[in-house]
């Protein structure tokens, strides 16, 4: 197995219809008599993406296309990929972010520090996405819900974020935080990929298009 980078692929996704989405396991059962509803969780949510191209595409674009649809390999690769419409967070604050402390799997809120205290008073607000960790498994990519204010603690800019989902394992403190192009990894949901091609003096290239779920292994 190896892992795709969106980077190499951006020539065409850059025109690409970009669909995020989450996929959950909740289940609802409820009482006839009564008309009550429990929600259970039975694991946590996953990301979804789907690119699919304009109506038509250059050759040129045609040809990365191709390359990304047969470089996953079906099932078996990985593409990282982030939202090329959200390429930082929304707010200030920025630099060599870590997880402040270490942090339990469920957990809801994220705390981040900057080492030194240029970052106090930034801000890092609502929607903003955020990657924990870097490996495949080892990391997860989060929202931010509400705004939240860089302070002064022990010398540093720390900032403490609601996120969601919740943590779906441990991360220990120092762990490395990427809002730069915050990322996670995907594969294919299916194994099959195709186009379509016009012929004749004006090459017409079309329905470049691939559903990816969230992989963690």
């Amino acid at each position: 197995m190896s892992t795709l980078d969106l980077a190499n692929y951006l020539l065409a996704i850059g025109k690409a219809g970009v669909v995020w989405g989450q996929r959950r396991t909740d289940v609802a059962t409820e009482s006839v008599p009564s008309g009550n509803v429990q929600a259970r969780l039975y694991g946590f949510p996953k990301w979804t993406l789907s690119l699919s191209a304009p109506p038509s595409v250059s050759e040129e674009e045609a040809v990365v296309w191709r390359a990304l649809l047969l470089g996953l390999r079906g099932r078996v690769n990985y593409l990282k990929a982030w939202n090329p419409a959200q390429v930082v967070p929304r707010g200030t604050m920025r630099g060599t972010m870590l997880v402040d402390g270490s942090h339990a799997a469920g957990a809801t809120t994220l705390n981040v520090t900057v080492t030194g205290t240029g970052q106090v008073g930034n801000t890092i607000l609502s929607g903003s996405p955020l990657t924990i960790g870097t490996g495949i498994g080892t990391s997860q990519l989060v929202h931010t819900l509400g705004d939240a204010t860089a302070a002064n603690v022990g010398g540093n800019s720390d900032i403490a974020l609601t996120i969601e989902p919740p943590l779906r394992i441990a991360f220990a403190n120092a762990t490395a935080v990427t809002w730069d192009k915050a990322f996670t990894y995907f594969r294919q949901t299916g194994n099959a990929a195709r186009w379509r091609h016009y012929g004749g003096n004006n090459k017409v290239h079309q329905e470049f298009a691939v559903d990816l779920l969230e992989a963690w292994n």
